[in-house]
């Protein structure tokens, strides 16, 4: 065992090395763990990364090391991490998901109340404007949201879920109908795909990126794929806390040590995503600061459960039994991630791991491979990873894992990540490796990678028990009730095995001395709109 172990170490030390260039080793970080695809957008309050503000000049230029080039700034033509961190700087939200305590604060809407069960209203801002000049009004709130759940002009229709219609009560006042209530639809609202969008802009057939168009405290500048976004200020913004950068940058730095060398010469102000192994490097720069706390992105391996051998849920426990995963936390990690049970991400409520699980245990891995109908030697099988690290580190390991205990051969194929998430939908993989980070959202968990036929669940599971549980606990009033609800949930899941939870990453972030005036979260939806360095 210690010499198979060595040889592991050994082999994954260089592909570690030679993976270097990928996106990430788990999650960024910030002053409490937020959402990564329900961050909110923006409010008059910020928080700060401590007390690392300096008393002299301030820089004019905010520039942010960013581990992958952003690929679409139409908010509802997307979904990724680096395109929410930008639309965070341009668009706001009707309100706003804040670090403290994920509570949800006013932004295009100063208030809001459930007046029964299916209707929320939403009382506006009245003196907001777009960057533009025209000024927002309800009209561009119902015109967001209809445009939002046509699935023909979006592609985030199916998170409007339970969402029936979007009404203009007056120029300040709108309601949302839903089918039935609804627990989580203020976290859906604070998500970046639905920032809302400037009607009159859309209906000028001279604007050619109507989606630029936002009320946030940045615009849009410029774009070089490859080399830099810029933003710059919105000097129509309409808020008394304007952005105190007078531009901010996005350079896309895809060699994890070159965005480390470029913070510590002073070429970007932050490093997202610095690599695990120059942690101490840069700890050590009097000028830099590592901010290293609890993450909440789960990374995990995935079986499609429709396609045979792994619609076998012996085998897919089997395979659960085979993997030390703690062992690939402090071979890809350093130790810096937590080992879990459950499919729900830390930091979520109703967060439950105390159950039994299928944790690494060889022999029984070889039990319940021979009670899924199985020998040693008769599988060959595919693992599907996307090209970048931390998967090209993680694959080989499971790799190994699986072949030495159960005698199953498997296949590494690398995708970037857009053919990864096809190939995942049209059900062409039998295991996958992905991740997955919210803290706010059950249904983002259960429904979007459990239910039948959803475009996310990748593991082309479906079980009526789990869609009906699914719509119950986003519906369930009683706090305590929802819990247990959720409770069921996990140990059923946990059981079924539709993936095999790896681990959650720790959430670190290196940046220089002086920064402040931050809003960062958990899964990387950062929001820089008011940060700024001070020298």
């Amino acid at each position: 065992m210690k010499k198979f172990l060595a040889l592991l170490l050994s082999l994954v030390m260089l592909l570690s090395l030679a993976a270097c260039g990928g996106n990430n080793t788990g999650g960024t970080t910030g002053e409490n763990t937020g959402s990564g695809n329900t961050s909110g957008s923006n409010t008059g309050d910020s928080t700060d990364t401590g007390d690392t503000a300096g008393t002299g000049e301030i820089q004019p230029t905010l520039t942010i090391g960013i581990a992958s080039d952003i690929n679409e700034l139409d908010p509802q033509a997307q979904n990724d991490q680096i395109n929410n961190n930008c639309l965070a700087l341009t668009h706001q939200t009707l309100v706003f998901l804040a670090n403290e305590n994920n509570d949800y604060l006013p932004c295009l809407a100063e208030s809001w109340e459930w007046t029964d069960d299916t209707h929320l209203v939403f009382h506006l801002v009245q003196n907001a404007c777009f960057s533009d000049g025209t000024p927002f009004n309800a009209d561009d709130v119902v015109f967001t949201y209809e445009k939002a759940m046509d699935p023909d002009r979006s592609a985030v229709a199916a998170t409007l879920g339970l969402v029936e219609s979007v009404e203009k009560i007056d120029d300040y006042t709108v309601q949302f109908v839903t089918s039935s209530y609804s627990n989580e639809l203020l976290a859906v609202l604070a998500g970046y795909p639905l920032v809302i969008l400037s009607e009159d802009a859309y209906n000028d057939p001279s604007n050619e990126e109507p989606y630029l168009i936002g009320t946030g405290r940045y615009v849009f500048d410029e774009w070089k794929e490859g080399q830099y976004v810029r933003f710059v200020k919105n000097e129509k913004f309409w808020g008394d806390d304007p952005g105190v950068a007078e531009e901010i940058i996005f350079q896309p730095i895809l060699e994890a040590a070159s965005r480390v060398a470029a913070l510590q010469s002073g070429d970007i102000d932050v490093c997202i995503d610095p690599p695990v192994n120059m942690l101490e490097t840069l700890r050590a720069d009097d000028n830099i600061v590592v901010e290293n706390r609890d993450g909440t992105r789960l990374f995990y391996l995935g079986f499609n459960c429709e396609k045979a051998p792994f619609d076998n849920e012996k085998l897919r426990q089997a395979v659960s039994c085979a993997i030390d995963k703690q062992t690939i936390i402090e071979v890809v990690l350093q130790g810096l991630g937590k080992s879990q049970k459950t499919v729900v991400n830390r930091g979520v409520w109703s967060f439950y791991d105390d159950m039994e699980g299928y944790e690494y245990d060889v022999e029984r891995a070889k039990e319940l491979m021979a009670e899924a109908g199985y020998e040693p030697g008769e599988l060959s099988v595919s693992l599907y990873v996307a090209n970048a690290a931390p998967y090209t580190t993680i694959a080989p390991m499971i790799k190994q894992y699986v072949e030495t205990a159960l005698g199953i051969t498997v296949n590494i194929e690398q995708f970037d990540e857009a053919t990864l998430k096809d190939k995942c939908q049209n059900g062409e993989q039998q295991m996958f490796l992905w991740r997955w980070n919210v803290i706010d959202r059950l249904d983002e968990i259960y429904t979007e990678l459990f239910s039948t036929d959803y475009a996310t669940n990748y593991h082309q599971y479906s079980d009526p028990w789990v869609d009906e549980m699914c719509v119950k606990i986003l519906t369930e009033k009683d706090r305590d009730t929802r819990e247990q609800l959720s409770i069921e949930m996990q140990e059923y899941l946990v059981e079924a095995c539709p993936q095999v939870p790896l681990y959650v990453a720790d959430l670190v972030i290196a940046y220089r001395k002086g920064l402040t005036g931050t809003y960062l979260f958990g899964g990387g939806n950062h929001n820089w709109s008011w940060a700024y360095v001070q020298n």
